[in-house]
């Protein structure tokens, strides 16, 4: 199975996509994450400290 996680800018989003990542895992230990996130925020720090292969995209928050 593949799965990608999303969420970043703050430690709320990022630790909650974490633990669902890592709740994944354990049920399917062959399991491919990819994190997909923004450069600048929290989550270009985290998630590759917790083992999970980052990309960064161009992202920002919709206006209105």
């Amino acid at each position: 199975m593949r799965l990608l996680v999303s969420g970043g800018g703050t430690g709320g989003h990022v630790y909650p996509a974490l633990a669902i990542a890592g709740a994944v895992r354990e049920q399917d230990p062959g399991v491919e994450i990819l994190y997909v996130g923004t450069a600048d925020g929290l989550e270009a720090d985290i998630v590759p400290e917790e083992g999970l292969p980052f990309e960064a995209i161009p992202s920002r928050g919709l206006v209105g």
